[in-house]
């Protein structure tokens, strides 16, 4: 994640439309981004992913509308991939840029004290104001 990127997650109090010409659906968002789909296909996802939808909107086929879908997905990759590409050095159980949100255990419903999992579950309590310091 470029600079640039990680600035404008950090500077994020709501999610955010796509930008314009990014015409990707929900589904090619979600296939296009490992840290996503690895994050979605495992059991990671259970425990927080209905306070996740909280937060970024909802990127599953429940929601009706695709391009609030493809919204959603667009917001929940943008804050994985910056929770990804944190300073490992800073966190427990956590390996920069692998493509996966590290420190979940027991099928998600529990997770490593300051690991990327943890910021993930804040995160998804808490929204966008817990990315704002984070080390990068």
């Amino acid at each position: 994640m470029r600079a640039v990127e990680q600035k404008q997650v950090r500077e994020m109090y709501a999610p955010l439309d796509r930008p314009a010409g990014d015409l990707r659906s929900a589904q090619q968002i979600i296939d296009q981004s490992p840290v996503m789909t690895h994050f979605l296909q495992g059991r990671d996802s259970y425990a927080i992913g209905d306070d996740l939808k909280q937060q970024v909107g909802d990127w599953t086929p429940s929601n009706a509308d695709p391009d609030a879908r493809a919204d959603a997905a667009y917001n929940l990759e943008k804050v994985l991939q910056f929770l990804d590409n944190l300073d490992d050095r800073t966190l427990n159980g956590s390996h920069a840029r692998n493509g996966r949100i590290d420190g979940f255990f027991n099928d998600g419903y529990s997770t490593l004290d300051n690991s990327e999992a943890s910021r993930l579950k804040a995160f998804s309590f808490k929204g966008y104001e817990v990315l704002r310091h984070l080390p990068s």
